[in-house]
């Protein structure tokens, strides 16, 4: 039986008139499954949004293990190459410092991996995720508000308390409207 045979029923019991106890119970069990269909239909797509979220999740996961890799294999290279051409100061080896830069061709090289290494470790799922995260919690705050806002004995203090709360929930918004940028 699918949810438009229930939804059938349910209008052909309900312009029947007059009910038994049996078509009473039937009407019942039926707007109960009417329900539970449309509970376990939304529990069905918010299982597949966080099935795609956990994917995202997991995607930018294997991007950072293996731009560590990358960074690691680079910053090697860089360094043998820095050594080859004539740069052997400790400090400049270890990345501690830039080199002189006199007539070098690698002027910042630590620098340059770094930067390099920054734009490849974004992280547009996991930042999302964490912005929502901390949007929850300010929402928590924004019902706390509301809660001591109606429960005020003074105007003024309700007042505030509804205004504190409007402003977290606005900040909580941001918060979401900014994980998606």
């Amino acid at each position: 039986m699918n949810i438009e045979t229930v939804n059938e029923l349910i209008q052909s019991l309900e312009s029947a008139g007059e009910l038994s106890i049996k078509e009473s119970k039937y009407l019942d069990l039926a707007k109960e499954f009417r329900i539970c269909s449309a509970s376990l239909d939304a529990a069905i797509k918010t299982g597949n949004m966080l099935a795609d979220q956990n994917a995202q999740l997991a995607a930018e996961n294997a991007e950072l293990k293996s731009s560590r890799a990358v960074l690691a294999e680079n910053t090697l290279e860089s360094c043998n190459s820095i050594a080859c051409a004539g740069f052997r100061h400790e400090a400049i080896m270890r990345g501690l410092c830039a080199s002189t830069g006199n007539g070098n061709k690698y002027p910042k090289p630590i620098t340059t991996l770094v930067d390099e290494a920054m734009r490849k470790l974004e992280t547009p799922a996991t930042d999302a995720y964490l912005a929502g995260i901390k949007a929850d919690g300010v929402e928590m705050f924004v019902e706390k508000c509301r809660e001591k806002s109606m429960s005020a004995i003074c105007s003024d203090i309700r007042n505030n308390w509804w205004l504190a709360g409007e402003h977290a929930d606005d900040f909580a918004k941001q918060l979401r409207e900014g994980a998606d940028k």
